[in-house]
This record gives C-alpha cells, sequence and structure tokens, in this order.
C-alpha cells in the first residue's frame, strides 16, 4: 500500500515506464562524460595533483597554463557580446521587426541574459558545452533564460541534434515544504535524503527531494514535460492540464540550447579546451616536478661520513651548533660532501618547447595577453598583432552566435505565443535617449489572401530571419575605430559637397558604427538639401576626396584605375 494518490491521468503506465528506463539509460549512458566533467573542474583549479599519480597524495607542482588560456578566451567571448539584429522577410512587417529589435534586447535584460551568457563561456570551455534553458514564467509572465548545469542534464548522447532526442531529463533538488504545499496528494513522497552531486564530491540534502523533469515528444510534433518523485512515480503532466493540448509551447521544440566549444560525432555534447590542452599540461608539470626535486637536492648538500671517522653525527646534523666533536682527524677518508649534478639543459628546453606547444594548442599566443615583442607599442600594431592570433576565438565565437539565434528564435516564438496583451517598453537608444514603444503579438500576424488576392480570413504569421551584431568592448577596437574617423574627417569625407560620393566609399567599406555614419550623413543632406551648391559656393573653392577602389596597391598604383572625385559647381565628377 502507498501513502499517496495513484496517477490517473492520460498517460499510459507503460510510457511512465518507457521515460524510466530510458532516464536510467541516459545516465548510464553519460556516466564517463560526467567523471570527465568532474576531472576538468579540477583541471581548471588546477587541484589534480592526484590525477597524474593516482593513489599518491602528494601535492606536486601545478602550473596555472590551463586556466589562463580559459581566461583569455573569455575575454575574447566577452569583446564581442552578441546583440540581436530581427530583420523582416517581407515587407508587411519593417516596423514590427524595428519593434522586436528593440523589445528583445530588453526581455534579455529582464532575464540578466549578459550573466547568464558569462557563465556558459567557462562551462563551455571547461565541460565541452553550455547549456541555456528558453522558458516562459506564467506567474511572473516573463520570458526566463537560465543555465542549466550539465550534471543535471540528461539526454541521448550519440544524437546530432537534441531536437532528435526522444526523452530530455533535467534533475531538480527541491525544498520539501515546496512540493507539499503544491502537491499535497503525494506529501508522503517527499521525505528529503536528495543526493546532490557537485564538482568536489557529492553530498545529502535531508529537506530536498529528487524531481526530474522529462520532457518528450509525441508523434504529432508536440513537446510535453511530466514530472517524476523516485524516478517512476509522475505528479504532474502538462497533457493533464488544460491549455496544453498543443504541448509545452507552440514552437514544439525542447526548450534548451547546447552551445558547443568543439562538436563531437560521438558526443552531442561536444569536447572542451581542457581536453585538449591536459596532456601538454600533465607532462609540463612533470617536468616541472623534476627540475624541482633536482633544486631542492642541489640546495641542501648530503654528506657521506665514515662509521668508524669519529665525527659526531648528531652535533654535524645539528645548524646551531658551532662546535663538532671529533675522535680523529677529519680527513676526506672520513667525510665527503655528495652534491647532486644539475640537470642537462635539454630538460629545460624541453619543458619550454612543451609550454609553446601548449600555447599553440589552446591559441594563447603572448599577443593575445597584450605581451609583444621587438618594442611593438602602437595601437594600430598591437590589434593587428591580435586580430592575427584570434582566428581561433572568432572560430569559437561564431560557433556561439549560432546557439544564439537559436536562443533568440526561441524568444520570438514565445513572444508571439504568449504577449497577446498590449504592454509599454521603455527604450533607451546608443544616444542615452529614452521612449516608450507599445506592442502586442498581434502585429506579428497579418491578413492572409487566397490565390485570387482576396482576404481569407485567416492570419499569415510574419516570420523573421535574425542576425548577429557584436557589441564589441575591446579597448584597441575603439581606438581604431576612432582613428577611422580621424582619418576619414582629414580626407574630406564629412565636407558637405562631398557627402554623397562619401557614403558611395563608406558602403564599401567596413568597421564599427559604418552604419549609423551613413545614416547621420543622409539625414544631413536631407535636412540641408542640396549640398553641393551650398557648401560650394560658401567654401570658396572645392576639396578633393580620394576614394582608393579595391585594386589600389600600397605603393600607390591600381590594378584598374583610381578616382578621384570633387564637386565643382556643376556637380559633374573627373576621372583621372
Amino acid at each position: 500500500m502507498t501513502d499517496y494518490k495513484a496517477y490517473s491521468g492520460r498517460l499510459k503506465p507503460e510510457f511512465i515506464t518507457a521515460a524510466a528506463a530510458a532516464y536510467s539509460r541516459y545516465k548510464s549512458e553519460m556516466s564517463g562524460f560526467r567523471r570527465k566533467v568532474m576531472d576538468n573542474d579540477k583541471w581548471y583549479k588546477c587541484n589534480y595533483g592526484h590525477l597524474i599519480k593516482p593513489g599518491s597524495n602528494e601535492p606536486g607542482p601545478a602550473t596555472a597554463f590551463i586556466a589562463n588560456a580559459i581566461f583569455n578566451r573569455y575575454a575574447d567571448f566577452i569583446d564581442c557580446f552578441p546583440v540581436p539584429n530581427i530583420l523582416e522577410r517581407t515587407p508587411d512587417y519593417t516596423e514590427t521587426a524595428k519593434k522586436l529589435r528593440d523589445i528583445i534586447p530588453v526581455l534579455l535584460d529582464m532575464t540578466e541574459f549578459k550573466s547568464k551568457y558569462k557563465r556558459n563561456c567557462y562551462n563551455k570551455m571547461k565541460n565541452g558545452s553550455g547549456i541555456y534553458g528558453v522558458f516562459y514564467n506564467e506567474e511572473e509572465r516573463r520570458i526566463e533564460v537560465t543555465v542549466v548545469d550539465i550534471l543535471d542534464f540528461f539526454c541521448d548522447i550519440r544524437i546530432k541534434d537534441i531536437q532528435d532526442s526522444q526523452f530530455i531529463f533535467v534533475r531538480n533538488a527541491v525544498d520539501n515544504e515546496l512540493l507539499r504545499e503544491k502537491y499535497p496528494g503525494y506529501a508522503a513522497l517527499f521525505q528529503g535524503g536528495c543526493t546532490i552531486e557537485g564538482r568536489e564530491g557529492n553530498y545529502r540534502a535531508d529537506d530536498r527531494t529528487e524531481v526530474i523533469d522529462c520532457y518528450y515528444k509525441k508523434p504529432d510534433g508536440t513537446v510535453h514535460m511530466m514530472k517524476l518523485v523516485n524516478e517512476s512515480v509522475v505528479i504532474d503532466a502538462t497533457e493533464d492540464i488544460e491549455g496544453y493540448e498543443n504541448g509545452l509551447y507552440a514552437h514544439g521544440m525542447y526548450p534548451f540550447v547546447i552551445d558547443n566549444m568543439y562538436p563531437d560525432d560521438d558526443n552531442v555534447m561536444g569536447f572542451s579546451l581542457i581536453d585538449i590542452t591536459r596532456n601538454p599540461q600533465m607532462y609540463i608539470d612533470k617536468l616541472d616536478a623534476a627540475i624541482l626535486k633536482n633544486a631542492m637536492l642541489s640546495s641542501h648538500p648530503r654528506w657521506l661520513i665514515k662509521d668508524t671517522g669519529g665525527i659526531n653525527k648528531k652535533e654535524f646534523a645539528d645548524m646551531t651548533k658551532e662546535v663538532i666533536s671529533s675522535a680523529t682527524d677529519v680527513d676526506e677518508k672520513n667525510i665527503k660532501m655528495f652534491q647532486v649534478n644539475s640537470l642537462p639543459s635539454f630538460v629545460r628546453e624541453h619543458r619550454e618547447k612543451k609550454i609553446e606547444e601548449l600555447k599553440e594548442i589552446s591559441g594563447n599566443r603572448d599577443w593575445n595577453n597584450g605581451g609583444t615583442t621587438g618594442g611593438v607599442t602602437a595601437a594600430s600594431a598591437i590589434e593587428a598583432l591580435q586580430n592575427t592570433g584570434q582566428k581561433l576565438s572568432r572560430a569559437n565565437i561564431d560557433d556561439t552566435y549560432d546557439s544564439y539565434k537559436r536562443i533568440i528564435y526561441m524568444i520570438i516564438e514565445l513572444v508571439r505565443e504568449f504577449f497577446v496583451r498590449k504592454a509599454v517598453y521603455r527604450i533607451t537608444d546608443e544616444n542615452g535617449r529614452r521612449s516608450f514603444i507599445e506592442f502586442s503579438s498581434s502585429e506579428m500576424y497579418g491578413p492572409e489572401r487566397d490565390v485570387f488576392g482576396f482576404l481569407s480570413g485567416k492570419r499569415r504569421r510574419a516570420e523573421f530571419d535574425v542576425a548577429v551584431v557584436p557589441q564589441k568592448e575591446n579597448p584597441f577596437t575603439s581606438e581604431a575605430n576612432n582613428r577611422t574617423i580621424n582619418e576619414l574627417w582629414s580626407a574630406g569625407y564629412f565636407m558637405p559637397q562631398n557627402m554623397e560620393l562619401s557614403i558611395m566609399a563608406l558602403r564599401c567599406m567596413s568597421f564599427d558604427s559604418r552604419d549609423k555614419l551613413i545614416d547621420m550623413m543622409q539625414e544631413y543632406i536631407d535636412t540641408h538639401g542640396d549640398t553641393k551648391q551650398n557648401s560650394g559656393e560658401e567654401a570658396g573653392g572645392e576639396r578633393m576626396i580620394e576614394i582608393p577602389l579595391r585594386g589600389t596597391q600600397k605603393n600607390g598604383s591600381t590594378d584598374g584605375a583610381e578616382l578621384s572625385a570633387s564637386a565643382p559647381e556643376g556637380g559633374e565628377m573627373n576621372e583621372v
């Protein structure tokens, strides 16, 4: 007999049994990966001596080259923090896309997405993946983006995309009192004693009970969720709740996004930066141990004393004794220093080569950290070296942007589904000016027409594309952008009579705030009318603006031709 009510919902017993069996299978298949995650955390914290020498408690040397590589790559991720740019697919929804561009960053700020992004940047470099959860909080009526602990996440590890997994399980340790209040019919189940797995070891929580959120897809494409206690007892299920006939969310996707550091064909979780660098790190530390041991032995010389030499060994070993007694003559026959030879130079050279190997593998070269050789101090030269050494970072960041796009697509669909009521949002632009806009999901639909062009009475979904704009915060990048603007100013790009041609040239360039600059120049032209005549007559002369084409070479020659445009009163352009 049980002290709680039996489940009597729509879920069949055989389906619940199959879900429990899948949970056990997923845990078994992911056990090796989970052990690796725990080991990697020790490598990250430089607490891995027992991993190099199993069964030994000797601390041994531990250098932080891996941690430094992670810190440096983390800085690259933060320098290029992603910002969404929502683009309409049809001109009918240009205004809606503009509102979404303003509103979605506000929704991300409300859920403190930047802190979640930072945390998962560390997680993917340590563990191989950072896992995001994208949910709608019905009580607070807002979108939430969460970080899911990789040790509490279980899926079919052999698939390529988690959307193809039959089940997804997320393990939670929930307070007993909260569970008893929400599910009084199952109060007898909530006895605590939950085992919580941590990187440093497991511990027991007597005031918490393990609750497993089981997500699954039905043949009709809808995603549902049920809550399990003791791995097999259902205490809640969306299929039994009114309003969830179309699944947990209308978009029909598991509300999770896995952001891999490096992809792995045999593991949907990928592999990490630590996975590819810990072997070189291990050999560096072994060489360190040999060098340190040799140094310690060399700094404390040992002595060979003849048993019948008559020297008082106790007094000889006591460094506080100023006088040492001896029963015989003291010569090399009775006492001799035992000096340890220094290690050959190739040992230290090999250690340096292993360090260089580790830096090369991790992409953590000196110039990535701001260090230079040969007296390079100019910001432009430092930036050029950094950009050369950041190819690996750019590839990782591009993969992160792909995951970020999936998050934004999910948010757009949640806005479409739940933001039915009109709400007001405060928007702050780049110049700090505040404005308020109204929005509801009705703006994401439009009238649908039949094949003859007549209104059909149905609503047509507006579709949007997502582009990612990096919010660069690197001081050297800012300095380079400022220098670019100064060079454009010196070249005459901002002179009123040159602006139309300047816009043509700027559209062929690529630098931060280029589009903003073009918009400002176009606004100036629209406001002041014919800038050629107004400015040309007042200036009393002309100033040439040189626009080099793509074929321009370093020595000033061109593969084809070079245009030099001026703005005389006739508005003609001379070709040289």
